[in-house]
């Protein structure tokens, strides 16, 4: 019976953990809008999940619809990412596809926590002309993207422990 409990699986389990709670603030605000109007700052955050997915908002007492946000593929990749890579930390865990799997889990977490540093680069307003001067990037992309960066480095060191 193979011996599971290593100190490279419990380095692969804590990097998927890590990889899931990046998955996981997807709800939390990715992006973050400051307007001065009067002199009076109003501030207003969007969650990751409404800057990937497109965000539609309705005022009270109103019919109308505004469109704020499309659809972004940019934004999506990461979250994608992240989760084969917990899929493929999971396959190193069980020892599976060999050392190749704590390479590819690695490369997926790495890619994925750059790419959470571009969502407002990728971020696609649904107006043509809309300019994206007043946003920034809001502390749930900071966040997975440096969750998803030490979720790598988790994944290569166990290719370089002596068993």
């Amino acid at each position: 019976m193979k011996k599971y409990l290593t100190v490279g699986n419990i380095l692969l389990c804590l990097a998927a953990v890590l990889g899931l709670v990046s998955v996981l603030l997807m709800f939390a605000p990715s992006i973050t809008s400051t307007v001065e109007i009067l002199s009076v700052k109003s501030t207003s955050s969007f969650s990751g999940a409404r800057v990937t997915f497109g965000y539609t908002e309705t005022p009270e007492n109103t019919k109308l619809s505004i469109q704020i946000f499309k659809f972004s593929f940019g934004n999506f990749l990461p979250y994608l990412l992240a989760l084969v890579g917990i899929v493929f930390a999971v396959l190193a865990i069980f020892g599976k596809l060999g050392k190749i799997s704590g390479f590819v889990a690695a490369g997926c977490f790495l890619i994925a926590g750059i790419l959470f540093f571009c969502a407002l680069a990728f971020t696609v307003p649904a107006a043509k002309d809309a300019d994206m001067k007043g946003y920034t990037l809001g502390a749930g992309a900071i966040v997975s993207g440096i969750l998803s960066l030490i979720s790598a480095a988790l994944c290569v060191v166990p290719v370089f422990l002596k068993k």
